[in-house]
């Protein structure tokens, strides 16, 4: 590359980034403008419960890091399959089926890092029966996955209860002592390496451009003797396969249990949609707005008990702000799959 080409490249990006930063700070506004006016609306001080949302998840990073974990891998379940042309929402099951496959392999071998491996392999696999389905029979894999999520919520809480029930505990699956688990700080850091890892594989290899180009237009992969089918198997099996590490990090570095009510992992995987259009479905952002996403949740909690709210304030509150950072970058991406369908 001459110098030339490198100082408009370097200015692009440059232009890229400011445009980004202007607007994340204009949507992050106008999401907090909107909630302060429903928060002032309902009877709330706008700034007291924005405070306390906002500190209450930092006052204990460790608990931060524990539930950002699975969020970073259910963010990039969603991203990698998305920059791949496959809209993935069964990360939800896929970190069920990690969560029970790491419970049990570091139940009975009390080694966690089988239990991670464990966890990455049933997620992995999960995420490939989606893209399989839709690349050998053309079924759609939105249709597969709500199907499937509803298949793994069901089929865990039945093993659970007939297989794998804790004695002591009747609401609880058998659990992992604490000797054998990762701390909440180790287990987020474990999901930095695997985020890193997929942005490696995304960027610096040749499997992962040949993924972005078939999401970016099929026909033009096509013609380049790509097969946008093998990418569609590899980014559901990889991102299914992370999403269901984030279950295995669950329950070996949080948990140490699934409950018979599935509270423990429900949502999460949905929750990776979020994260990973708020983090502009790249591997280094979802680590950030995984981490933003969990400190909002974690100060909901705090908003309850502090001003006795009912939880529904703070769910709509985070919402509104999620959406609010997330809308830009859902409707460019919308609108630039639609003009290259066409």
């Amino acid at each position: 590359m001459s110098l030339k080409g490198l100082v408009d490249l370097v200015k692009a990006r440059k232009e890229d980034y400011v445009t980004g930063a202007i607007e994340v700070s204009l949507s992050a506004l106008t999401g907090f403008l909107i909630a302060g006016v429903i928060l002032e609306l309902m009877g709330y001080h706008a700034l007291e419960i924005f405070d306390i949302m906002l500190t209450g998840g930092a006052s204990d990073l460790g608990h931060l890091a524990g539930k950002s974990a699975p969020l970073v891998m259910t963010g990039l379940a969603f991203s990698i399959p998305l920059l791949a042309g496959v809209f993935n929402i069964g990360g939800e099951s896929q970190l069920y089926m990690g969560a029970l496959a790491g419970l049990v392999a570091g139940y009975y071998t009390g080694n966690p890092i089988l239990g991670l491996v464990a966890g990455f392999l049933a997620g992995g696999f999960w995420g490939w029966i989606m893209a399989a389905l839709r690349v050998y029979r053309g079924i759609n894999e939105v249709i597969t996955a709500i199907m499937l999520n509803w298949t793994a919520y069901y089929l865990i809480i039945y093993i659970i209860i007939k297989y794998l029930p804790n004695p002591e505990k009747p609401y609880m699956s058998v659990q992992i002592p604490r000797s054998e688990m990762f701390s909440m700080t180790t287990a987020f850091w474990i999901a930095v390496l695997g985020a890193l890892g997929a942005y490696y594989i995304l960027y610096y290899t040749d499997l992962g451009y040949k993924m972005r180009v078939s999401g970016f237009n099929p026909r033009t992969a096509e013609y380049s003797g790509f097969n946008p089918s093998r990418s569609i198997l590899f980014s559901m099996a990889l991102g299914g396969g992370l999403a269901g590490l984030g279950g295995a990090l669950l329950v070996l570095g949080v948990s140490s249990a699934i409950d018979t009510t599935m509270s423990s992992v429900y949502g999460l995987g949905f929750a990776g949609i979020g994260v990973g259009l708020l983090g502009r479905n790249h591997p280094i952002g979802i680590i950030f707005s995984s981490l933003f996403f969990a400190d909002l949740i974690i100060g909901g909690h705090w908003v309850e008990l502090e001003t006795g709210a009912p939880p529904y304030v703070s769910d709509t509150i985070t919402g509104i702000i999620i959406i609010a950072l997330s809308a830009p970058y859902a409707y460019r991406r919308l609108v630039q799959l639609y003009r290259l369908r066409r």
